[in-house]
């Protein structure tokens, strides 16, 4: 009998030695899992505020290992130019995780959702003081490793603010809604713009906003297409805008804005067409008691007359159409300066041209001496 015990004896030992050595890898899996949140929010943190120029942190994190995933909730990243009240981003939260259909594809690529982002833009900002696109893209991919084929945006807010002026121009874009796909050709279609990005929202005004766009994000400058409407804007909306830019205001009128353009090996082509309808310029009961007095009603009667001037008859609408070209490879800028530096003079242009510039554009149908 005591020739079995033994063995029998060192059996159970191991066994147990066994069961003890699970239990304590448990705990340490435990442990870890209840550590990893702290660990990448310290890590984030970091890799925010590492970013030239800006100030950032998150508030929390969420790690889903099962799907490969960590959610990030309260990001705020902050220029330190900044006003405290209008930081560059703050997303609610964002879902970073491994895109899984692609491995049907043979690519391990990830996909991510923002919920509720704000970008405030500060028309005092210079962009050539902006960080390098080489600190944006090891930025990124600090905070997702793995290469983005998928971006979804739900309920966003982009905002374009001058402070210098007086009013304060203040225009937005309210329930953004995008989605970017197949950012890393994982479907290796053979376009030469092989992602697809459709974003819709509503602008100051109640104006209804849709762009589509093809895009080749893959190359170090992009190449797209996008054409874009933005329908029904109350021009009432505007009117800080005017007021700091053109020194005036509107009573009533509505603006349909459509745009398309092409960049492609760092050209850009393309044109910017607004139509106004029903726009009345002058009150003068209301604008002689304003700041200004006479010389305001003046101005606004001059206005109102190049805009009654250049109204098509049949339509009651004022166009102008302004050119969008522009080389943002320019070795002695930056591309993305020049990208929105174009983009931005001509949506200006478009708003000063056809409030006050039409009359040449309009001039052969003026002459032709319509009734009204």
């Amino acid at each position: 009998m005591q020739r079995y015990s033994k063995p029998i004896f060192r059996f159970f030992r191991t066994v147990k030695a066994g069961y003890l050595i699970i239990v304590l890898l448990l705990l340490a899996l435990i442990v870890i899992r209840l550590a990893l949140p702290g660990i990448v929010r310290n890590y984030v943190n970091k890799k925010l505020n590492e970013l030239p120029g800006y100030t950032g942190h998150v508030d929390d994190i969420d790690i889903s290992l099962y799907r490969g995933a960590y959610v990030i909730n309260g990001l705020l990243l902050k220029k330190k130019t900044d006003p405290s009240k209008y930081p560059f981003l703050v997303i609610r939260r964002a879902d970073l995780s491994v895109e899984w259909r692609s491995l049907f594809h043979g690519r391990l690529v990830s996909e991510i959702i923002l919920d509720r982002p704000v970008i405030h833009i500060l028309a005092t900002e210079e962009i050539n003081k902006e960080p390098s696109k080489d600190s944006w893209t090891k930025t990124v991919k600090a905070l997702m490793p793995i290469t983005i084929n998928r971006l979804q945006v739900n309920n966003g807010k982009f905002t374009y603010l001058d402070l210098s002026k007086q009013p304060v121009t203040d225009l937005h874009i309210d329930h953004m809604q995008l989605t970017a796909l197949n950012l890393a050709n994982v479907q290796k279609q053979a376009k030469r713009l092989p992602s697809h990005v459709l974003l819709t929202g509503t602008s100051i005004g109640g104006g209804h906003l849709k762009a589509e766009m093809d895009v080749n994000a893959l190359k170090n400058i992009p190449d797209m297409a996008m054409g874009m409407s933005l329908t029904g804007t109350n021009l009432l909306s505007l009117n800080s805008f005017f007021e700091g830019n053109a020194k005036m205001d509107v009573e009533r009128g509505q603006i349909d804005i459509f745009s398309k353009f092409t960049l492609m090996d760092g050209q850009m082509d393309g044109y910017v067409k607004p139509f106004i309808k029903d726009l009345k310029v002058l009150n003068v009961k209301k604008d002689i008691k304003k700041k200004g007095g006479v010389l305001r009603v003046i101005k606004k009667a001059v206005v109102g007359l190049f805009a009654k001037a250049v109204t098509n008859p049949k339509t009651k609408k004022i166009a102008t159409v302004i050119p969008i070209h522009g080389n943002i490879k320019d070795p002695q800028t930056s591309g993305w300066t020049t990208f929105v530096g174009v983009l931005k003079n001509a949506f200006i242009r478009a708003f000063h041209e056809s409030l006050s510039n039409e009359l040449n554009f309009r001039k052969s149908e003026s002459a032709g001496g319509t009734k009204e």
